[in-house]
């Protein structure tokens, strides 16, 4: 195996530790951002219920500012002399030149105790005076026995078919005595305009109930709902018993709001306005753009960063690591590298029972060579072998330097015999290649000798497989050397190692 198949699971180990690193740097992101995104939608909610409030309170204190003039204006009628002394075609003379002043009425009304209309500003084609009776409407009842001002339920009006609301106040004869009573009709839909359409923003729906629970105005789609009876909704319980506040439902028509609402304080009505709770996420996902308009940014400078430093990191960290595993002289990879290497081919063999074969290779004479032509050319010489090694070896196979002129070669997935055969090959490259001065050696050239040994038939373990090795090399070397021999002792496996040798090899390896 050539040194350029270093794999590259070390790397592997370091982008996978980059890969924590931007996690951790993207996490406390995206907790800020999930945190930034339940603060803004907090405020963003407390916001629209104030406003909310704000405006119902509003609302509510041009309504009883409304009944108020309306009041003023009905005792003011009650006290005119020809209402107290009941001269209908007077009276109905004066409504009609006062009716165009206050636009926002349906009609005046004079109502006597009988209950039949005597006077008013307008009236639908057919009627007249006396016509139309309303002894059993609401607010007549109510305005019959007060002392004062009144107000009735919504109802539609009998002269004009109107929605209204009246606002009544007695009349009393110069005696003293209960003659009847005077009217204004709310127009509904101008009260409408004037309160709410004016003033509520697109994104808010404003609505007025009395205490029964029936719709007075609204300012979202008012042909539907005035009328209504939403006394049984949630939202409505909700608000029931509370002269103001805020909740978060259904409004009406089913969209979630944020209502604020207030009471009136002359008639018993209640006011609501309500967010829509689309608007507040519009607005959040706003406010999280600007956020982001910031922070991504940074991020994407963090991550390019990552990118480009840990390249880097990455190609030098795979440079280090090549020079702990790799012989600097000879490029073949060193002691460390072939002790796990050995680890992981005896467990890769025990699990598949393969087979496994181990040599170790000494140059013959090689201090002498060094000694007769110098470091440089043993140096030179030493990278030749190598070379030879490497190329004449099986792709499968891994070559290694364990120290001085010793080299070592793993040969996985075949037996004493292949492997004799493959380094004999190696031996005999060797033997004919040229080297500067190497016929000053004591053989005439330069020569290497080779040990072999064999799992699981020489040793199951590495140690033993090393020791068996290195013995196979002394014997090669003591019998003569620029040979090979493969392992023969009488033991053929376990544990134990034997014990003519001439050095520890897994010293050397440590």
């Amino acid at each position: 195996m050539r040194i350029d198949k270093f794999d590259g699971r070390k790397r592997k180990s370091l982008k996978a530790r980059l890969i924590m690193l931007l996690t951790w740097m993207i996490l406390p992101f995206i907790i800020f951002s999930a945190y930034k995104a339940y603060d803004i939608n907090s405020k963003l909610e407390r916001d629209a219920q104030v406003e909310s409030l704000n405006l119902a309170r509003s609302i509510s204190q041009s309504i009883d500012d409304y009944i108020g003039a309306t009041g003023d204006l009905l005792i003011s009628i009650s006290n005119h002399n020809d209402v107290r002394t009941q001269d209908y075609a007077a009276i109905n003379e004066w409504f009609k030149r006062i009716g165009p002043d206050y636009p926002y009425y349906v009609n005046i009304i004079f109502v006597d105790m009988r209950g039949d209309i005597k006077a008013f500003v307008k009236q639908t084609k057919g009627a007249k005076r006396g016509q139309v009776n309303v002894s059993d409407a609401v607010y007549y009842k109510r305005a019959t026995t007060a002392p004062s001002l009144s107000i009735g339920d919504f109802m539609y009006s009998r002269l004009t078919g109107l929605p209204v609301v009246h606002v009544t106040h007695p009349v009393f004869n110069m005696e003293g005595e209960r003659v009847g009573l005077v009217a204004a009709s709310f127009d509904l839909t101008k009260i409408q305009h004037k309160l709410m359409v004016s003033n509520v923003p697109k994104h808010s729906v404003a609505t007025v109930f009395d205490d029964k629970g029936v719709v007075i105005a609204r300012s979202g789609n008012p042909d539907k709902w005035v009328g209504a009876d939403v006394r049984d909704k949630p939202f409505f319980k909700l608000m029931s018993g509370k002269s103001e506040g805020d909740i978060k439902a259904a409004g009406l028509d089913g969209t979630v709001r944020l209502f604020g609402y207030a009471s009136t304080t002359r008639v018993p009505w209640r006011v609501s306005v309500g967010v829509d709770r689309d608007y507040v996420y519009s607005q959040l996902r706003k406010e999280l753009a600007y956020h982001f308009m910031v922070f991504i940014p940074l991020l994407l400078i963090a991550l390019f960063g990552w990118i480009w430093i840990g390249r880097d990191v990455n190609k030098l960290h795979a440079q280090t690591e090549y020079l702990t595993l790799v012989d600097p002289l000879t490029g073949l990879y060193n002691c460390r590298k072939l002790n796990n290497d050995l680890d992981f081919e005896l467990k890769r063999s025990s699990r598949s029972k393969g087979e496994l074969a181990f040599a170790m290779v000494d140059i013959d004479h090689f201090k002498h060579y060094n000694d007769n032509n110098g470091h440089q050319e043993g140096d030179e010489a030493l990278r030749r072998i190598a070379g030879i090694l490497n190329t004449t070896v099986r792709d499968t196979d891994t070559v290694y330097r364990c120290g001085g002129e010793e080299l070592c070669v793993l040969l996985p997935g075949t037996d004493a015999k292949g492997a004799a055969s493959v380094m004999e090959r190696v031996r005999h490259e060797v033997e004919t290649a040229k080297f500067i001065g190497q016929e000053k050696q004591p053989l005439g050239n330069l020569t290497i000798s080779i040990g072999v040994a064999a799992y699981p038939s020489h040793s199951i373990c590495k140690d033993g497989l090393i020791k068996c090795s290195d013995v196979a090399l002394y014997e090669s070397k003591s019998t003569g050397r620029n040979r090979l021999e493969v392992y023969s002792s009488g033991e053929s496996s376990g544990e134990s190692a034997p014990t003519e040798q001439k050095t520890s090899y897994s010293n050397q390896c440590v």
